[in-house]
């Protein structure tokens, strides 16, 4: 039988105080998701922009009104979380939703996301040497990397690429090599720009994961 987890304080105290939602700790998120009414057959099938341990915000035009009984189905990358929950805030751009009853397993997928994601957004101070070609192009540039994290690096440039921009990337460090397909994000500075890993083998993976364990250790 799956353990279930319930948040009633949490969820009373969110739906009756429209500004607490504030103080929930969410990072950003997205993913597919269907809210759907608990009282009818409603649905909003809509994308999360914000995930927390407690709760999420729905992007919608269409959102519930506040204290709406709601489940709560999240698909991303092949795993899905489903929740019972209430719309504890509404704004313009959608609602903010509350989670009053979680079964263990969809816990565990959740508990997942969020570490990932703060994985991802962690960032050290990481100088070596990277080669970055653009998909389809010869041109090839050799660059100083700035910051390196799990799900990207920042590269020192006078000529940056356009957002979106399909890379791949090569960085030597310590005597390894690490590679890797990446995109440009929307980080463009006079400084240079922001690079996002989208596809890695394996074993550059586990040559990622060694050099961020090297600089995460005390």
């Amino acid at each position: 039988m799956n353990r279930v987890t319930t948040y009633p304080n949490k969820t009373k105290d969110l739906a009756e105080r429209p500004n607490e939602h504030r103080r929930v700790a969410r990072i950003p998120f997205k993913a597919t998701c269907a809210v759907t009414e608990t009282d009818s057959s409603r649905m909003v099938v809509a994308q999360i922009t914000q995930l927390g341990r407690f709760g999420c915000f729905v992007q919608t035009r269409k959102p519930y009104r506040k204290g709406t009984r709601v489940h709560v189905e999240i698909t991303e990358s092949g795993a899905t979380f489903v929740a019972s929950g209430v719309v504890a805030y509404v704004t313009g751009d959608g609602m903010g939703v509350v989670f009053s009853m979680v079964e263990s397993e969809s816990s565990e997928v959740l508990a997942t996301w969020l570490s990932r994601k703060r994985r991802q957004s962690d960032r050290y101070s990481f100088a070596a040497t990277a080669e970055v070609k653009e998909l389809g192009s010869w041109t090839e540039q050799v660059l100083i990397i700035r910051d390196l994290g799990a799900g990207g690096c920042f590269v020192k440039t006078t000529a940056s690429l356009p957002k979106g921009s399909r890379i791949r990337v090569r960085i030597e460090h310590a005597r390894a090599e690490f590679t890797a397909i990446a995109r440009v994000t929307d980080n463009i500075t006079a400084e240079g720009m922001g690079i996002e890993f989208i596809e890695m083998e394996p074993r550059d993976r586990a040559i990622l994961e060694k050099w961020l364990d090297e600089k995460s250790s005390p």
